[in-house]
């Protein structure tokens, strides 16, 4: 029974050792607390850098036009579609050129053609280096055009995004789309189409918005010189070549720019619209506009102005001092008269002077950055503009609108280079 007893009191844990147990226990509790609750903690710094990272940065506003935002990640995305369209461009460039070979100093023509390509290479690297920030003021003219053209009406469909990336699809092959063709003349394509053959000379035109380069694919047989001189026959791509070649583009976009279809097509859609308020305000120039006719004596310095008011204050004939001393010799030899011109036509401050002298009174010295000028307007009147005139009319039209339409609204810039992506090399830098 001794031994029974004193086996049993071995079992059974002492006080000390029941509170040595207690204490580990705790110990043991508070450690899985201070592991839990790092884990917590862990789990709530991911959540705000997540949070940070995917909702708060993306919606933060990089600015406003008239009360509504412009979020970092519509900025974003428009400086992704804006590098893309100019790299597209850059390397089109690139491919031309190396198509037009070794460069030949005997060739007058290519190394003209050559020449206007690196220009246009040249101006399309100015703008790569700016279209950070020059996508922002994109966005703001997007918004101000959307409203313009809520007002007018004036919309944009699926359908006219389709045709706008088939009609850059079709160019890229150097053909059309039928619904091109379908906008311009049979004799239209042809003259376009011969003039192309015969003076294959680019005209560039850069924009940060969508183009499209579109040519004629020629085919002529040569033929004796008494037979019709040879005219080129349009490319038209199919319905089934647009297609397959859109699928593989937006593949191509997407897989450069990480933007969605939709996305990308929104962009281009932003650019029609654009295009479409562009041609409402051209159409509405009006065609009539006040016009000066103007003559003037151009020379270096101030006092040779000074003595050429003197002659023609002591009565000498102002076409004959003109033919004598004007440095602008095109006009001198018209006794220095420019003939009926719009506003814009001349630089600020001859056109300051031109459109509010008195008819008939010779000027003080007028100086600009050609040098000194002696003027007389001999009339001012409202006119029919000239096609050319009435064309850079209508082309300066958007422009106008643009600057009026900017300074009456509110825009807030929180712009910073910091907000934009990151960027990779374009294709010719």
């Amino acid at each position: 029974m001794a031994k029974k007893r004193e086996a049993e009191s071995a079992q059974t844990p002492t006080r000390r050792q029941i509170a040595l147990s207690k204490k580990e226990r705790e110990q043991q509790r508070m450690i899985y607390m201070g592991l839990g609750l790092v884990g917590v903690l862990v789990l709530v710094v991911l959540a705000v850098g997540l949070i940070q990272t995917y909702v708060v940065a993306p919606n933060a506003p990089v600015g406003s036009v008239n009360g509504e935002e412009i979020t970092t990640r519509e900025y974003q995305n428009r400086v992704y579609y804006d590098r893309f369209v100019l790299d597209d461009q850059l390397e089109q460039i690139r491919t031309e050129l190396a198509n037009l070979g070794p460069a030949d100093e005997t060739d007058q023509l290519g190394q003209f053609v050559r020449n206007q390509y690196q220009q246009y290479a040249s101006q399309l690297l100015q703008q790569r280096s700016l279209v950070d920030r020059q996508s922002f003021d994109n966005i703001i003219t997007d918004r101000l055009v959307a409203a313009e053209a809520a007002k007018r009406g004036l919309t944009v469909t699926e359908d006219d995004i389709t045709e706008a990336i088939n009609r850059q699809l079709a160019g890229r092959q150097g053909g059309y789309t039928q619904a091109a063709i379908n906008e311009t003349s049979t004799a239209q394509v042809e003259a376009t189409a011969t003039a192309a053959l015969w003076t294959p000379t680019p005209t560039f035109t850069p924009s940060p918005t969508l183009t499209t380069t579109q040519e004629l694919t020629a085919t002529a047989t040569p033929a004796p010189t008494t037979e019709p001189a040879p005219t080129a026959t349009p490319k038209i791509l199919s319905t089934a070549e647009l297609s397959t070649a859109y699928t593989d583009w937006i593949a191509h976009v997407t897989d450069v720019t990480g933007l969605s279809e939709a996305q990308y097509r929104a962009d281009v859609g932003q650019s029609v619209l654009r295009q479409k308020l562009r041609q409402a305000l051209a159409d509405e120039t009006p065609r009539v506009a006040e016009q000066v006719n103007v003559r003037h004596i151009l020379v270096d310095t101030k006092e040779e102005a000074e003595a050429v008011i003197k002659r023609l204050n002591d009565g000498e004939d102002f076409a004959a001092v003109a033919k004598e001393v004007s440095k602008d010799t095109g006009s001198a030899e018209k006794g220095g008269e420019l003939g009926f011109a719009p506003r814009g036509s001349f630089v600020k401050e001859f056109e300051d002077a031109a459109f509010s002298l008195p008819i008939g009174q010779i000027s003080d010295p007028i100086q600009s950055q050609f040098g000194w000028h002696v003027i007389e307007v001999l009339a001012r009147e409202n006119r029919e503009l000239e096609p050319y005139d009435y064309a850079q009319k209508q082309r300066a039209a958007f422009d106008d609108w643009l600057t009026s339409a900017r300074q009456s609204a509110t825009i807030e810039d929180f712009w910073t280079q910091d907000k934009a992506p990151a960027d990779t090399a374009s294709p010719l830098q």
